[in-house]
């Protein structure tokens, strides 16, 4: 529907998302696994944690 032809997620150890999906329907998928990344998204889950919950359906 959009087109997207590459996604390039920084990291995934926080949350793995529909990467599978998108394979299957012809995205190109990178994952960096970039350490900054997940060193950012774990300090977002410390300081957010009521946020981080709500947004993937855990509250």
């Amino acid at each position: 529907m959009y087109k997207i032809p590459h996604v390039i997620i920084g990291e995934n150890r926080t949350f793995m998302g529909e990467e599978e999906l998108l394979r299957s329907r012809g995205v190109k998928v990178e994952v960096l696994n970039h350490e900054i990344c997940f060193q950012l998204m774990q300090d977002f889950i410390f300081n957010n944690s009521l946020l981080w919950n709500e947004d993937i359906g855990l509250t």
